[in-house]
Parts: structure tokens; sequence; C-alpha cells
């Protein structure tokens, strides 16, 4: 840990105490404030430099990696924000809510998987190391007086929740600006993963307008929670906020050689549409696809209709399979096959086994692993947060890359398409004539041409080696007549659209890497408390 002093006045200084995260030491007239403690050893620092202790500790964000004070400053105050002080001080009531199933459904528009301390039953808000002794809490646009000090407390974007900045002022002058995580030297974000908000959402919208609001006050040095002082915050402030909007204006980019095919009537059979001889998907924002062959024999893939909130979902599901009997000759299912490990695409996979006991489960190495034992995995939508009566699928078929799987007569090639999140699948097979793709929710388009997403709950990261880029290179490869994605999506003009896609995801990466650290995505969005990928070669 390093550490220097700025003098804001012949009287008041900063601190700055830097490791991996920072802590800045207000002293004045002997006595001193502590915003943040990144460090479980800042009291032996102090006393090693004759800095006095502090007597009020303040808080712009609850995260482990700066609240790690715990017992070092027995007499100073703890102050965090209202709406955190559960998260600093309750461990108990924490754990109850961070460990969560999905019990109303009829809220996901409202929601969008925002829970109390995660999304989509995937924690990715963590409390400190150890229970902070709170000893009072304020709230934005709060005036908190130290000696004649004053502390104004203002909103910051959602970097994690519910974080906030300190104006420091004295006799009504700004002298510095405490801004947690909001920036971070030399004008970058901190991370993308604490400003996810929701469920595929983040908290970029908001930045440009708050930066440049911030940028007016009056005061220049910035002293961020990670990284060294920002000698001019304001500027640095606009240039951050000038390069997202770039970003963003680079995610409209279209390359104008690609005009998206109308998209045709298809004959209707209960809630399905029949795409082609033989090949069914269903119609009401859900997941599943049906192919029939000349034999009525049935391959099911990604079993889940998606209607969580009907209460009649399961009996809906056995009426659509009635209705396949009656007038599309199914006689049975004997294979269903997913693409990932969100619970919308296979919970109904146990009423296929229980209607077609033939019934066989099938998915690509990495899902399997995670549909088997989705509690050894930290990603969010996985079964048990749908609350469905059970907690996990096993597989019968683990299918690879390097071998195609047989239906019957029909070969299945198994690929790897990352971008919704990097354990997804892709299934590859010619069908009555038709060369197939089935790409789950990565490539879910209904003909426009895609751009570049991330899910940094979902460990996915854009990019040439896990990202919608590495996939929509590879699908450029393949071929393919019918694209068959998630939730009743598809589309037939497959080179054109992949081709664009890859135009505009290449167009838009290098805007989002200018907004991170050393333009590392992988570190950005990837969060350090949770384990990373399974590897290929894991155990069981």
């Amino acid at each position: 840990m390093s550490g220097y002093i700025i003098e804001l006045t012949p009287e008041v200084r900063v601190c700055s105490l830097i490791g991996v995260n920072s802590s800045h030491l207000i002293s004045y007239r002997g006595r001193s404030v502590l915003i943040d403690c990144h460090s479980a050893e800042l009291s032996r620092w102090l006393e090693h430099r004759a800095l006095p202790a502090p007597e009020m500790i303040l808080h712009t964000q609850v995260q482990p990696e700066h609240c790690r004070e715990g017992a070092q400053f027995p007499s100073a105050r703890i102050l965090v924000h209202e709406p955190l002080r559960e998260l600093a001080a309750d461990r108990a009531a924490y754990e109850r809510k961070a460990h969560t199933i999905w019990d109303h459904p009829e809220e996901w528009m409202q929601t969008l998987g925002r829970e109390a301390y995660g999304i989509a039953g995937l924690t990715t808000v963590f409390p400190p190391e150890r229970p902070l002794n709170v000893a009072a809490t304020f709230r934005v646009g709060d005036r908190l007086t130290w000696q004649d000090l004053v502390f104004e407390v203002v909103a910051l974007p959602a970097h994690g929740r519910d974080p906030v900045g300190f104006v420091l002022e004295q006799a009504g002058k700004p002298l510095a600006f405490f801004c947690g995580d909001l920036i971070q030297d030399p004008g970058v974000l901190v991370n993308l993963y604490d400003l996810e908000i929701n469920y595929g959402g983040t908290a970029l919208d908001a930045m440009p307008a708050a930066l440049r609001q911030l940028a007016e006050r009056p005061v220049t040095r910035w002293f961020p929670a990670t990284g060294p002082v920002l000698q001019n915050g304001p500027a640095q402030a606009r240039a951050l906020a000038t390069a997202i909007e770039a970003y963003q204006e680079a995610l409209r980019w279209e390359s104008g050689q690609f005009k998206p095919a109308p998209q045709p009537e298809y004959p209707q059979v209960g809630r399905y549409r029949q795409l082609h001889e033989g090949i069914y998907q269903i119609d009401n924002f859900g997941n599943c696809i049906v192919l029939i062959d000349k034999q009525g024999r049935g391959l099911m893939f990604d079993p889940g209709p998606c209607d969580y909130e009907s209460k009649d979902r399961i009996a809906a599901f056995h009426r659509d399979l009635d209705l396949f009997e009656r007038e599309a000759g199914l006689k049975t299912i004997d294979l269903t096959l997913i693409t990932h490990f969100h619970g919308d695409h296979y919970d109904m996979a146990p009423e296929l086994q229980k209607r077609y006991p033939g019934c066989r489960v099938g998915a690509w190495d990495l899902v399997a692993r995670v549909v088997e034992a989705p509690w050894d995995y930290p990603y969010p939508a996985l079964l048990p947060w749908y609350n469905v009566g059970v907690d996990h699928v096993a597989i019968d078929d683990v299918l690879t890359e390097e071998q195609p799987f047989l239906w019957h007569d029909v070969a299945i090639r198994s690929i790897h398409l990352p971008g919704h999140c990097y354990v997804h699948a892709g299934y590859l097979l010619t069908f009555n004539g038709l060369r197939l793709a089935v790409t789950g929710d990565t490539i879910q388009s209904r003909g426009l041409a895609d751009g570049l997403s991330f899910f940094t709950g979902n460990h996915s990261v854009p990019g040439d080696q896990a990202g919608n880029l590495k996939t929509y290179r590879q699908m450029c490869t393949e071929q393919v007549d019918l694209n068959l994605g998630g939730h009743s999506s598809h589309f037939t003009d497959c080179a054109a659209l992949y081709a664009e896609s890859v135009r505009r995801i290449e167009r838009a990466t290098p805007y989002l890497q200018r907004l991170v650290p050393g333009g590392d995505l992988v570190t950005a969005c990837l969060r350090p408390q949770q384990p990373h990928w399974p590897a290929r070669n894991a155990g069981n």
C-alpha cells in the first residue's frame, strides 16, 4: 500500500492510501475522517505514519473491497447510505434475501430479474467480509457536518447498489469530491459487472448525463475508491461521458449492406408455427422447437414454453402435444436437446419424460454439467430459481463438438455459441432438405442483424474468444438455411444476417474497450468473487 498527501488548504489535507483499491483520510486540526476502508491493515499503516486514527468513517458504497475496517477503529462512528444498512450490518437478513426463488413471475416485466441482492437468482451484491458496526446512516442530499467542514452526499450512477459520493466543503467552498467507483484514472470505468442493474441491463445509459452534471461542480480534484486521485476530475468525467456516448452510437451503426428479408405467414398448429415440413416452433415467446420425422418420431429442442405466469402451463404443454399427435402425425418424442442452462429453456423436460418414457435428455458437455448440478454454478436464471418443483434435470446423452450425435438417421453437430452466456450450445443438422441452426438465446433475431451485447452475470465476455463475435464468425461458415433461435425467433437470410452482425459487433467492440482499464474486457466483465467458466476437463 502506498500513500501520498494532498494539501487542500493549509489545514485540510487528504492522505490517499492506495492498494488495489483506495481509501482517503481527511486530516484537519489533529483529527481525521476516513472515506472508505480498503485494507484490514490500514490502522497499522496510519500508526506507522503518525496519522490520526479516524473518528468517523463514511462509505461511498458497501462492497467487501471498500469496507475492511472490521474492528481496527473501535472508536470511529461508521456511517453508510440508509438503503445499505442491512447489507452493511445484518448478515442474517442478507443471507435470507440473497438466496431466492422466483415466487412472482408476473412481475418479470417490471423487475427484469432485479432482486434485493442479485439478478435472476444470481448473487451480484456482497456484504463486507465482517459486518460493520453502523452508528448512523445518511441519505442523498444530506449535509454531514464535522468540525467546520461539510460533506454533501450526492447520488452516483449505479455502480453496485445505491452508491454515493461526498463533496467536501469549507465555508461554502468545495475542496474535493470523493467519487467512489464512478470513475477511475485515466478517465475509465472501474469495471462493467458492477454496472449491472437487471437481467442484461446496465447503468451505462444514465452515466453520461450524470458525469457531466457532476463535472459542473467547481471542484477539480476527484478522489476515487479505486486508483489514484484524478487531478482534473471534471475534464476526465466529460471525456468518459463522450466515450460512453461514442460507444452507444457505435451500437446503432449499420453498414448499409444488409436489408432484412420479409417474414412470411406460416400455418399454425395450436400455439406453434409450422416453418417447414415437420418443423414447428412455439409462437408465444417461448423456446420449444419440435421436429417430427416421417415415422412420427419427435425431437424437441429447449422444452420450455416460457409461460410462467400461467397456472395452467403444464396442462397447456400437454395440450400442445395432444394436438401434434392428432394433426401432425407425432407418435412419440424420444429426444430433447438443451441449448443452455436457463430454466425457461428446459423446465418441461421432466414432463416430456413422464409422457414419453423413452425420451432421452441431451446437451453439449458444458451445458450438461450445469443442468445436472446448477447449485455448483454462480449463473443467473438457473432452474432452481424458477420454483417449478424440480431443481435439476439428469442428462442421458452428453454431446461433444468432436463427434456428431445421431437422432435416428439425422446427424446433429454441437457447437459452442457464447454471447448470451458462455455455457451455451448450438445444434446444426439437416432435416427434410433444410440446413437448420438451433441457436437458443445467443442468436434470437427475427430478421434484424445483431449488435454487440454482453451479459456480465452470465460470464459472457465480448471478443473473439468467448463472445457473440466468436459466435457470428462461426455461423458465417455453416451454410444455414433456417436459424431457429430462442423465444419464438427465426429467420431465413442467414448468411447475410450473420455477416452484418459480424460487421456491427466489430464496429462497436473497440468503443467498449476504450471504457475499461487497459481495454481488458475479460477483467471488466468477470466478477472476481465468483468462479469463472467451467473447464472442459473439470470433474463432475
